[in-house]
């Protein structure tokens, strides 16, 4: 049971829109707008949250990966990606992110994989930051006209 709702809940579901569609549908110049007062664009959310779900990853494959020394580390110098490119290629990178945490959801739950921190542990610190964060970038499509994408949005 825990791991279905584990597995589930890497998905988003059923709290809000699925975490891996919040940026489809989405072209490459718009994933760089960063509308009046808003802190980072989409494309510096999508870099950020794979920063850390890769490094947590890491955690979970048994390694110990380099913590930043500031916050300010795990987020994008560039505001925009280059290109259509590279911005598919960086959906694609999240995407399989989630897909291996999706393969560690099925091991051994309790397992300490580092130090104290166990499976389910590091599990649940990938959730809930990718929900975070989708929240955010739900938000920001819609201040750049550009929501929902065309799987449909959180309402119905």
């Amino acid at each position: 049971m825990e791991k279905q709702i584990l597995k589930t809940a890497l998905h988003g579901r059923p709290a809000h829109v699925e975490t891996g569609t919040v940026f489809n549908g989405l072209d490459w110049e718009s994933a760089g707008k960063k509308p009046a007062g808003a802190p980072h664009s989409i494309w510096e959310q999508l870099v950020h949250m794979i920063y850390w779900q890769e490094y947590m990853l890491t955690e979970l494959r048994g390694e110990i990966p380099v913590s930043p020394e500031h916050a300010s580390e795990s987020w994008p110098a560039e505001q925009a990606p280059s290109g259509e490119k590279l911005w598919k290629e960086t959906v694609e990178r999240f995407l399989q992110g989630l897909q291996e945490a999706q393969q560690e959801a099925e091991k051994d739950l309790g397992e300490n994989v580092v130090e104290d921190r166990s499976r389910m542990s590091l599990l649940m610190t990938i959730i809930m930051h990718n929900s975070y964060h989708a929240g955010q970038v739900a938000y920001l499509r819609r201040m750049i006209g550009a929501w929902p994408p065309p799987e449909g949005g959180d309402t119905w």
